[in-house]
Formats: structure tokens, sequence, C-alpha cells
């Protein structure tokens, strides 16, 4: 089985529903038990691994898996060895700033400013590209809550609707810091 190709398939979250049903539309067999972390379908010579959305890119980056399906977003802020191949026109979501209503509420107000997200690798690009100086906190979810806390200034999150960043008290600024969905991603020296 050396030429099974090797794919990594988001095992829950936003994205895997839709990348199995995608898969099985093709033709692929695909788990019946979501308990399951890997699937052989002989026939077309293939070898799923169910992972979390956020590894996913970094396996295939490790070149322990020859390809898979992730978020744009996921796949940035991983900084993994692996580089997109295709978008899939599912798992849409922008990456936003937020904070409390104010005229401050600008990209240039981010400077020395404490800003919360689960995507410190994805933000800290954007803001060097920007020049702007400001101290990142990474928290592994519900970043809404953090200002509340005292933790942070503002924050920087996918948005998906922006219900919960209303229900939170916080207003969407500045320009969309990157526009994701579910993207098809393979290790950079891949040549299957």
């Amino acid at each position: 089985m050396s030429d099974v190709l090797r794919i990594a398939v988001p095992n829950k979250g936003a994205l895997s529903e839709a990348a199995s049903s995608l898969l099985a539309e093709a033709g692929y067999r695909q788990r019946t038990d979501h308990k399951d972390l890997t699937l052989v379908d002989e026939e077309n010579g293939v070898e799923f691994f169910y992972l979390r959305p956020r590894d996913i890119a970094v396996y295939v980056g490790e070149g322990t898996l020859d390809i898979g399906i992730t978020g744009r977003d996921l796949l940035l802020d991983s900084n993994a060895d692996a580089t997109e191949i295709k978008g899939l026109g599912f798992g849409h979501s922008r990456f936003r700033f937020a904070a409390p209503k104010s005229p401050q509420n600008t990209i240039e107000g981010l400077a020395g400013k404490r800003i919360a997200t689960s995507y410190p690798g994805l933000l800290s690009a954007f803001l060097t590209e920007r020049g702007i100086d400001a101290h990142l906190i990474h928290l592994d979810g519900a970043v809404e809550s953090s200002i509340r806390l005292g933790v942070a200034d503002v924050i920087a999150d996918v948005v998906e609707t922006g219900t919960t960043l209303r229900r939170a008290g916080l207003e969407i600024f500045g320009d969309v810091i990157l526009e994701s969905e579910a993207v098809l991603v393979q290790r950079r020296d891949f040549a299957g």
C-alpha cells in the first residue's frame, strides 16, 4: 500500500460534513462512524485520516500526509510547509477585528493595544506587514469574552454572521483581514 494517497479530512466542526459529502459525491468511501479516525478506500487507492482541522496543514506540511482539506485561515495561521491547491467553495468566513464601539477603532489605532485571537500566526503577519506593534494574546476560543474580562482591548476572530460579536457588545471595524474558505492543501514538495 505504498502507492496509496493519504488524505486528511476534518473530523468535526463546520468543515467536516461538507468535506465528507464532497468526497462521497466524487466516489470515495467515507466513514460511517464519526469516531473512526481512519478509513481505507482500497478501490480508489486512498487512505483517509480524520483530524482536527487546525492540525491538518501541519500533518500535510510535515509530509506524513499527502493532501488535506482545511480552512485557508488555519493553513496560514499554522505556518506549516504546505500550500493551497484550490478553494473548495464551502466553509466561507471572514477574519475581522472587533471592539466596543469607539471612534478610535481603526487599523492604525491598534498600535499598543492588547489583541486577543485564536490565530496568532495569521494576525502577527497582518500586523507586521502594516508596521503595527501590538500585544497578541493567544486564546483557544471564545475570544469575545476577553474584552469584558479585561484581558484584551480588541479581538481578531473568524466572523460568519457577526451575531456573537453583537451579543457581546462589539462592533466590527477595519478592512477584512482574510477571506477564508475550505481549501485543498498539499505539502510543498508533493509530486503526486
